[in-house]
């Protein structure tokens, strides 16, 4: 086999790979967030999961329990999806628009971590004002947050180690119009 075919299978497996540490930062986040949800809205609905009954008749039902690998079935589905999204709308910008569209590492991590971030602190507020909950949720959320945000740096490593082996042969310059900082 070639070298650049290798290379491609490689950055493929790493780039799947580089979901899983998603993953350490999405199962926390996905957990305060529907606190959140429920503390505001305690009939909160959970049919948009019906699209995933292929994966689960009971999921069409409206009736199930989820556990973890419930979750990772779909996050694995839904991170292969925008995976292979994201490689057809970088191609189609390569090749029919002779383009690329690139976020800096700086502007990626500053997006990621202010979204996380603002997820904790409106979960925070809501055990403060809601007097009914008990105040050991800060320890539960400063745990989840450090969780979260090791997660993220490893996600954003295999990140920047896939790109600089993905990218050793070719010159490392980005028209200034199409990146973004």
């Amino acid at each position: 086999m070639s070298k650049k075919i290798i290379i491609t299978i490689l950055s493929f497996s790493l780039d799947y790979i580089k979901y899983f540490f998603l993953t350490g930062s999405v199962i926390p986040s996905l957990t305060i967030l529907l606190f959140v949800l429920s503390s505001l809205r305690p009939a909160f609905s959970f049919g948009f999961l019906s699209y995933f009954s292929f994966l689960d008749p009971a999921y069409g039902t409206g009736t199930f329990s989820m556990s973890i690998p419930e979750v990772m079935k779909i996050f694995s589905l839904v991170s292969l999806v925008i995976m292979f999204a994201s490689y057809i709308l970088s191609f189609s910008l390569k090749k029919i628009f002779n383009t690329t569209f690139e976020f800096s590492l700086k502007l990626k991590t500053l997006s990621l971590v202010t979204i996380v971030s603002l997820i904790y602190v409106i979960a925070t507020i809501l055990v403060t004002l809601d007097n009914g909950l008990d105040t050991s949720f800060y320890y539960i959320f400063a745990v989840f947050y450090i969780v979260n945000l090791i997660a993220l740096v490893f996600y954003f490593l295999v990140d920047a180690h896939l790109k600089t082996m993905t990218n050793f042969d070719q010159p490392q310059a980005v028209a200034p119009e199409n990146y973004i900082s």
